[in-house]
């Protein structure tokens, strides 16, 4: 099983499959199965749920349960450099966090887990989608994903930090990265880059800049993820199928 999650914009552009509601213990998490693939929206479906309010636990384990094995992430991210330019997509290969209030993981209890995260993202799947952008001849970066508590945008003196830091900046990919590795799940994420963060552009970051971005790389988008969940993967042999195994104290 595959799992697709997407956040603002996407569920207009991906919502198809039967809907279903999966009881986890950590909480419920709504999808849409389409055969082999799940499709989680993280918003909800309405987008009607906060960056800060999203139930990740839930979310990461209602896919565990469902059997799904690989992950392919969509986050709108904002630019922290000028060359990565709106419009074009971001494969992180790392990330920093500074967010505030997150359950970021499924071990708070019971035994001691530390998860190693010297390569959070899945190498071969980073791999796949590379290969895939590449033979569409879409524009990309490779950098370090920044993430932000939110609901809010950063400021300019933030940018100005982070940008010393990282190469996009979203609210979205953490803690979902953690808690798909310690689930052993694989783990990708394609980021839109939909603006240039506060202080970057000359103008006022406004909603209505993102969602018109989103709206022009709805097409690639979807291309995109046609490939993805019709790719030959074969078994996996990456790092995150054995990710507990020396994690367990």
């Amino acid at each position: 099983m595959i799992g697709i999650i997407g956040g603002t914009g996407i569920a207009s552009i991906l919502g198809k499959g039967e809907e279903k509601i999966i009881e986890t213990k950590y909480g419920k998490a709504k999808v849409l199965i389409d055969g082999d693939v799940v499709l989680l929206f993280r918003h909800g479906i309405k987008h009607n749920v906060p960056p800060h309010k999203i139930n990740y636990r839930a979310n990461i384990y209602a896919l565990k349960q469902l059997g799904v094995e690989r992950i392919l992430a969509i986050n709108s991210v904002g630019s922290l450099k000028e060359e990565i330019k709106p419009g074009s997509f971001v494969i992180p290969n790392d990330f920093i966090e500074f967010t505030k209030c997150r359950e970021g993981t499924f071990y708070d209890e019971g035994k001691v887990v530390h998860i190693d995260m010297s390569e959070p993202y899945c190498p071969e799947l980073r791999e796949i989608l590379k290969k895939i952008l590449e033979n569409k001849k879409y524009d990309y970066h490779e950098g370090v994903y920044v993430c932000t508590e939110g609901p809010r945008f950063e400021t300019k003196r933030e940018i100005e930090i982070y940008k010393n830091w990282g190469d996009v900046v979203g609210m979205t990919g953490y803690p979902e990265v953690v808690l798909a590795r310690e689930l052993e799940m694989c783990y990708v994420s394609l980021c839109n880059v939909t603006n240039y963060a506060a202080g970057i552009s000359k103008n006022v970051l406004t909603v209505d800049e993102v969602l018109e971005t989103i709206k022009a790389m709805e097409d690639k988008i979807l291309k995109i993820v046609d490939e993805f969940i019709n790719y030959d993967f074969g078994e996996r042999e990456c790092i995150c199928k054995d990710a507990l195994k020396h994690a367990v104290i």
